[in-house]
């Protein structure tokens, strides 16, 4: 299968030969070709409180979000063995370019704090927004920055149609507990199940 028309032009942008010449203008060009930077149909927004800055992602954000996911998930309690953050690009890299990709960050002097990335699943009962990873600096969680965002995310995709979020996580640990008093709960009805090969 061939690349979406979004990934052919980011690629055209980044790989043409005349890049010297465009360079500065790159980013004009993109916001041609994706509405004036309204990917996804999900306008910019921002909220501002007490020195917490929300707003959506922007791929200049890649490298960041990728050390800080590196760095939380490879702490209690999760102790997932992320090597470098390379590695922590690549995986996060592959899920911003999915052609439905949705993303939000949340910062603090100029510092990502938190970041919630997913996509658009559209589905009987209308869209739905499908929670790939959420994540709040080790530091800070616990002190309201994760529900400041949960709470920023819920109503910017609310505000343009959305009618549910769906995410994955483990069970008994605080992420578990931080969803539940968030508004979600868990789906008696369904189960995870994997097949190691």
């Amino acid at each position: 299968m061939g690349m979406s028309i979004k990934a052919a032009i980011k690629d055209h942008l980044a790989n043409n030969p005349l890049k010297e010449h465009v360079n500065n203008s790159i980013k004009d060009h993109w916001d041609y070709f994706v509405h004036n930077g309204l990917e996804n149909g999900v306008s910019e927004q921002f909220y501002t409180d007490n020195g917490l800055n929300i707003r959506r992602f922007s791929w200049e954000d890649l490298d960041e979000c990728a050390e800080l996911f590196r760095e939380v998930f490879s702490a209690d309690p999760w102790y997932d063995n992320w090597i470098s953050s390379y590695q922590a690009r690549n995986y996060l890299n592959e899920l911003i370019e999915n052609p439905v990709f949705q993303g939000f960050v949340a910062c603090e002097d100029s510092r990502i704090v938190a970041v919630c990335i997913g996509h658009r699943r559209s589905w009987w009962m209308g869209d739905e927004f499908f929670v790939d990873e959420f994540f709040v600096e080790n530091g800070r969680q616990g002190n309201g920055v994760g529900t400041k965002m949960m709470n920023f995310v819920t109503n910017s995709l609310a505000a343009h149609g959305y009618n549910r979020l769906i995410l994955l996580t483990n069970k008994e640990i605080p992420a578990e507990s931080f969803y539940l008093k968030n508004g979600f709960n868990n789906n008696l009805e369904r189960t995870v199940m994997q097949k190691k090969i």
